[in-house]
């Protein structure tokens, strides 16, 4: 079982990341226009895909006999990769 301490630590890094995903994403859709169009329906596009993602991949895990622990880890790594590429993609697009 992950350590509790290890688990918070975890999930509030990817909230912090997730906070600046939003801050980014609220520049963008502030300039409006074509791009700020794109970027909101990207948004709902990829947290549709994200969550299918984590469902699918704590299935996989449940099936395979993981304990609930591991499926929690295993349903967040889309959900940390479809962070950690926007902040990648809209960090270096600042206007």
């Amino acid at each position: 079982m992950t350590n509790p301490l290890d688990r918070f630590l975890e999930l509030a890094g990817l909230g912090i990341r997730a906070q600046a995903v939003i801050a980014l994403r609220t520049i963008r859709l502030a300039e409006g226009g074509p791009a700020a169009l794109r970027e909101a329906q990207r948004m709902v596009t990829e947290k549709v895909v994200a969550t299918v993602e984590a469902e699918m991949a704590a299935a996989r895990a449940l099936l395979g006999g993981a304990s609930f622990d591991d499926a929690a880890s295993e349903a967040l790594v889309p959900v940390r990769r479809c962070v950690e590429d926007n902040v990648r993609r809209l960090s270096g697009r600042l206007p």
